[in-house]
Order: C-alpha cells, then sequence, then structure tokens
C-alpha cells in the first residue's frame, strides 16, 4: 500500500493502493473517513490490485455520490481518479485562527458551528449548533488575557507544600479566634468568586478560548484558597466561626447577576480589586509568618483577577462610554437591596480589629482606627479604579459610596 497525502489541499491528490482481494473493513473505513476532509470537486486516486475489489470500489463510487474522472488498467492493477459530487461534508470556513496565536485578529462573532473545539480546527457543517449565549469578542475579551494565563500557569502554588502548617506558632486564644472568624469571611467570599466564573464558563464559546482557560485558572485559583483560608482556621482547634446574613446576602445579590459585563465590573474590579486592600491589610497584621504567606499567596492570584476585570472594563467604556451609567444602575440595584438592612459584617470588623490592635482596651481601640483607615483606603482605591476603567471622578465616587460594605 502507498499513501502520498491523507489530507487533499489544492492539487494534492490522496492516492491508495489497495493489495488485498476484497475490500475489507479497514479499508472501508479509510475511505469513509477520507470524505469529510474533501470538498466538491477535489478528487482522490485509489488503485486496486484484484478485479473483483474494483467492482466493489465501483459500487462504493456510486453510494458515497462520487464519480469516476478516469479510469485506467496495467500490470499494477486498475486505477481511479475519483471527484467528490457533494457539498454535505464540506468544512466550514469559520474556523478562525491557530489557538493562541498572538499575531492573528480574532473575529468579532464566534462563528455559529463553533462547539467544544480548540480554535483552529476545521468544522464539519452538520456539527451540531451549541447554544453558547456570550459569543461576541467586545463583551468577553480583555487583550492582557493571554499573558495573565501564561502568568497564572509559572505562579500555581500548593497548599500542601508551599505553606509550613507546622509552623503556625500557638497564639493567645482571642487572636486566634480572630484569625479563624476573618479566615471563615475570606473563605466566603471566595465561594463567591468560585462560582461566578463557573456560572458563566458555559456561557462562553470556547472560540474564545484564552478567555475560557483564563477563567479556569481563576476557579482554581479560588479552589485553593478556599482550601488554605478553610485549613488556617481549623489549624489550631478553634474551628470556621460564623457566617453572618450581612455577608451572605452581599454575595447573593452578586451571585444573581446575569450580566456578564456587570459581573466583570462588580466582582473583578469593585469586589476583588477592594478583596486586594483587605488582604494588604491582613498581609500588615498577621500575627504569625505563616498566616502572612497565605494571604500574600492569595493576594498575587486575586491581582491577577482584577487586572483582567480593569482591561475588560476598560474596553468596554472606550467602546461606548454610555456604559458607565449601566454600571452604575447595577451598583445602585444591588445597593436597593442590601439597603434593607445593616450591612456590615460586625463580627469581621471586630476580628480585624483585634488583629491589629489587640483585644485590650488601648489596643482594640487602635485596632479600630485601623480598620477605619482600611475602610477609607479601600474607597479611595475603589475610585481610583473605576478611574482607570475610564469613569470621570464624581461618577466614580458615587459608585464607591454605594458598594457593598461587606467590601466583596
Amino acid at each position: 500500500m502507498e499513501r502520498h497525502d491523507l489530507f487533499l489541499l489544492n492539487d494534492s491528490v490522496a492516492s491508495f493502493m489497495i493489495r488485498s482481494a476484497t475490500l475489507t473493513q479497514a479499508w472501508l473505513l479509510r475511505l469513509n473517513a477520507l470524505l469529510p476532509t474533501l470538498r466538491k470537486g477535489d478528487t482522490f486516486k485509489v488503485t486496486v490490485v484484484h478485479r473483483s475489489v474494483s467492482f466493489e470500489f465501483e459500487g462504493w463510487i456510486q453510494v458515497n455520490r462520487c464519480s469516476p474522472v478516469a479510469t485506467s488498467s496495467d500490470l499494477n492493477g486498475y486505477s481511479y481518479l475519483v471527484q467528490k459530487d457533494y457539498e454535505s461534508h464540506i468544512l466550514s470556513e469559520e474556523q478562525g485562527y491557530d489557538g493562541l496565536n498572538k499575531t492573528e485578529p480574532l473575529l468579532d462573532t464566534a462563528p455559529k458551528l463553533f462547539g467544544l473545539m480548540p480554535r483552529g480546527v476545521h468544522i464539519e457543517q452538520s456539527s451540531p449548533l451549541y447554544p453558547f449565549e456570550l459569543t461576541e469578542k467586545e463583551s468577553l475579551w480583555a487583550k492582557n488575557v493571554t499573558r495573565l494565563y501564561e502568568e497564572a500557569k509559572q505562579n500555581q502554588w500548593s497548599a500542601d507544600t508551599d505553606i509550613e502548617w507546622d509552623a503556625i506558632p500557638d497564639l493567645p486564644p482571642d487572636i486566634e479566634t480572630a484569625i479563624a472568624q476573618v479566615m471563615t469571611y475570606l473563605a466566603e467570599n471566595e465561594f463567591s468568586a468560585l462560582y461566578i466564573p463557573g456560572k458563566f464558563l458555559s456561557k462562553i464559546s470556547p472560540y474564545y478560548m484564552e478567555l475560557v482557560m483564563f477563567l479556569g485558572t481563576i476557579i482554581y485559583d479560588e479552589t485553593r484558597h478556599i482550601e488554605v483560608f478553610s485549613r488556617r482556621a481549623n489549624a489550631k482547634k478553634i474551628g470556621l466561626q460564623y457566617s453572618t446574613t450581612a455577608t451572605q446576602r452581599s454575595l447573593y445579590s452578586l451571585f444573581i447577576e446575569k450580566d456578564y459585563f456587570k459581573t466583570s465590573f462588580l466582582l473583578h474590579v469593585l469586589g476583588e480589586g477592594t478583596f486586594l486592600d483587605l488582604l494588604d491589610f491582613l498581609i500588615k497584621y498577621a500575627p504569625d509568618p505563616v498566616t502572612k504567606k497565605i494571604v500574600t499567596l492569595a493576594k498575587k492570584d486575586e491581582q491577577r483577577h482584577v487586572n483582567y476585570g480593569l482591561v475588560h472594563v476598560k474596553a468596554l467604556i472606550q467602546a461606548n462610554p454610555k456604559r458607565m451609567d449601566y454600571l452604575k444602575d447595577a451598583v445602585e440595584s444591588r445597593k436597593a437591596y442590601l439597603d434593607e438592612m445593616n450591612q456590615e459584617n460586625e463580627l469581621l470588623l471586630s476580628s480585624l480589629a483585634i488583629l491589629a490592635g489587640g483585644s485590650d482596651e488601648e489596643g482594640y481601640e487602635l485596632g479600630y482606627e485601623r480598620v477605619q483607615q482600611l475602610k477609607k483606603r479601600m474607597g479611595e482605591n475603589r475610585i481610583r479604579r473605576m478611574i482607570e476603567c475610564g469613569f470621570d471622578e464624581e461618577t466614580a465616587k458615587e459608585i464607591s459610596m454605594s458598594h457593598t460594605a461587606n467590601f466583596m
């Protein structure tokens, strides 16, 4: 058997020689597999040694809606140059570009036939239409997403090997309890940051594969954060502490948001952006090196998530400045829901004050002042990030004032 080119491209001709005495199942499989790779008018050559096989092959030609362009016979056997006459297997021209190609532009809308596949594949026209809801590049893309994906790969860390759990010192019970309460709160919020990208992931066309893969790294980041925060709370047998209604209502109001653009702004820019300031606070006032390392590693991950949100939201606002009002309405709608009750997690704020100053009267008052400074800094940085996205300062201040007191 000789094969010059299985896949037909331009004027190259796939050529086969069948030496068996029958058109075996193996050869039928090979010929049938060839047809989907051909377009109408493409040709291929088959040479059979035995006359009985030539009769079988002529029947195969008719059944598969092909026609012989030329036939010949010589000492080597019977040769057929066959043309495909139909288009039901024609390959889509909408396959896009090679996966992770950084030079070719992406299409503004994902091809309709694009299913669960990497960008760059050849798509058969009879493929099913997947019901992806998010198929517009403008609503999804950020120019830094490929770089962020590469950074995420290079900066993965392990809760088992990168944290020295046995090195956690024995701290006073009030300090350890405060840590456990803060870690409980952090884990709650990371569940939110895990589930929300996961909710949208199945709605995004895989054509924008870099974004899909980056969201996958976010989900893994948050999974790891949930693990380390929970393990830290349990490390000294204090255990996970209390989940407040204020926190859960705040997270719920974010969880039920159905618009990807709004969610990107609320979660990555406002929520995780504010979360960065909280982690900085904990890095500064963590009472032991292990806790400090945990929140330091988590912050590096969260910074990537924020960087995606900033570039994503900025691009959409640049394309249409009226979208600022759209995002402002989303924040105000969320605030209206949360205003039905006190939004602050008092257990969290008290625990932060203890970590920042101590539990005695004088230390607690100092810690409380530091928490107030933290809240002020959070507001200032929210405004700064929104201005970076393209908001005017006045609108940024209004939105920051309306942001949830739960931080996330």
